[in-house]
C-alpha cells in the first residue's frame, strides 16, 4: 500500500490529476483502515467482539474510495474492480464456511470484517488475498500454540481472532504479494 501511494504521488507530481486524486483516495483508505483496525483490535482483545458500528461503515468508507482509485488508475478498471469485489466475497464466504465448520467458534463480527479485509487484500492481487490469509492463520495459530505451551490456555479456550485478522492484513498491505 505504501509503494502504491508513493507511485501515485510521483505521477501526481509529474502532472497527472488522476493520480493526484487517486493518491488522496488511497491515503484516505490507508488512514481510515489503520484507524478502524486500531479501534477494532483494542475492542476485540478486551471484549471479544467486533462492533457493527465500526465494521459495517468500512465497506463504504474503504470500498468506495478504493473503487475510485481503481477507476482513476487501473488500465482495465472493470477487471480490477471485479477482482477486488470477488476477493471480498471469497474471503467473507470462506470465513462463513469456517464458522459453520467450527460450530460457531468464529464470531459473526469476524465474518463481517473478513469481507472488507478481502476487498483490501484483493485490490493488490488474488495472490495477496492468499498471502494475507496465510499470515492471519499463521499468526493466530502461533499465538494459540504459545498460550497452550505456557499453560495459559486449553485447546478449547476462545481467543479473539480479530487482532490476528487485522495484523495479517496489515502486514500483507505493507508487503503485498503481487
Amino acid at each position: 500500500m505504501v509503494h502504491e501511494l508513493y507511485q501515485l504521488l510521483a505521477h501526481a507530481l509529474a502532472g497527472s490529476w488522476q493520480s493526484g486524486l487517486a493518491a488522496l483516495l488511497m491515503g484516505w483508505v490507508a488512514g481510515y483502515y489503520f484507524l478502524c483496525a486500531t479501534r477494532l483490535w483494542i475492542i476485540d482483545a478486551r471484549e471479544h467482539r467486533l462492533p457493527d458500528r465500526i465494521v459495517l461503515p468500512m465497506y463504504a468508507l474503504v470500498g468506495l474510495p478504493l473503487l475510485g482509485v481503481i477507476l482513476l488508475t487501473a488500465p482495465d478498471s472493470f477487471e480490477t474492480a471485479r477482482q477486488t469485489a470477488y476477493s471480498g466475497v471469497i474471503m467473507g464466504g470462506f470465513y462463513w464456511v469456517m464458522r459453520l465448520a467450527s460450530g460457531g467458534a468464529l464470531g459473526l463480527g469476524d465474518i463481517k470484517l473478513a469481507g472488507v479485509l478481502g476487498l483490501l487484500l484483493g485490490y493488490f492481487s488474488p495472490l495477496n488475498l492468499l498471502w494475507g490469509n496465510l499470515l492471519i492463520f499463521l499468526l493466530g495459530g502461533l499465538y494459540s500454540l504459545a498460550l497452550i505451551l505456557t499453560g495459559r490456555a486449553q485447546a478449547r479456550t476462545h481467543i479473539a481472532f480479530g487482532p490476528f485478522m487485522l495484523l495479517g492484513t496489515t502486514i500483507a498491505l505493507l508487503f503485498p504479494a503481487t
